[in-house]
């Protein structure tokens, strides 16, 4: 019993702390990456930039509502006009029941749906991109080997190997065949701007925070009673996020040249502006 808590409370720790880290570091690079665009090409090199990664952030909010039963007041995927006054390129506005625990949990889910929804999409999308060589990535991802860490408490081995992992995507990404087909191009935009938008905003940390301790104890009440039933469950969900920050990391590995490339636009073309 008190090991199925402990590992209750392990699980609970690794998916919200991760989440919101992998999260915030995205953020950081997503608001580099505009402050670059903005001053080496203003506004259109934004939009251009979010035509893909804006609206699956938005309909991954838009969808988490739906579950969740939340009243979705108005929805704009992608705001491009109005988002002069503001700044803002894309928006769900939605509000609950107060007193329903099952929305309550909405709110975290909501909040982090970009990032859990946006990095399976990024999966599937380098799955079409890679075609055969998927199996590369696979291999590189090595999610047993990931596991076998976590198991073994030996995260900082984990962290290089999640590092390495995404720098080795990359690389697999660019010597593609995929690079020089329209198909492989266009792939390719989208993964960046999805990935330049997969971050968790401030405004989405906030409204997730409400709901963090009723999270933490349904995750650790799923894994002690299905523990006792003899089902693994502890295995099956650390297995999932742990692929789901791989695939993070291999966005924030992603977006870093892309951001250095931005940072050099803007100095280039800002000195024009």
């Amino acid at each position: 019993m008190k090991l199925f808590l402990f590992d209750g409370l392990f699980n609970a720790a690794y998916f919200i702390l991760g989440t919101f880290l992998l999260g915030l570091i995205l953020n950081f690079i997503e608001d580099r990456n505009i402050d670059y665009l903005q001053n080496g090409l203003g506004r259109k090199g934004i939009l251009i930039t979010g035509i893909v990664g804006v609206p699956v952030h938005e309909m991954s909010h838009f969808l988490a509502c739906k579950l969740f039963g939340h009243d979705v007041e108005k929805v704009e995927l992608f705001r491009p006009s109005k988002s002069k006054s503001d700044g803002v390129l894309g928006r769900v506005v939605h509000s609950r029941n107060k007193g329903n625990v099952y929305k309550m949990i909405g709110d975290f889910f909501i909040g982090t749906a970009p990032v859990i929804i946006g990095s399976f999409i990024v999966y599937m999308l380098i799955k079409l991109y890679l075609g055969s060589e998927f199996a590369i990535f696979n291999m590189i991802i090595d999610i047993e080997k990931s596991l076998e860490m976590i198991e073994n408490l030996d995260l900082f081995k984990f962290l290089v190997h999640i590092v390495m992992a995404g720098i080795n995507t990359l690389f697999l990404i660019i010597n593609s065949p995929s690079l020089v087909s329209i198909k492989g191009i266009v792939l390719l935009f989208a993964i960046y701007s999805i990935c330049i938008h997969l971050s968790l905003s401030r405004a989405d940390i906030e409204n997730s925070k409400s709901a963090i301790p009723i999270v933490v104890l349904i995750i650790v009440l799923c894994t002690v009673i299905f523990g006792l039933m003899g089902i693994d469950f502890s295995g099956k969900f650390i297995r999932l996020v742990t692929y789901m920050f791989l695939i993070m990391t291999t966005c924030i590995i992603i977006s870093i040249p892309v951001t250095v490339l931005s940072m050099m636009i803007s100095a280039i073309f800002g000195r024009f502006r």
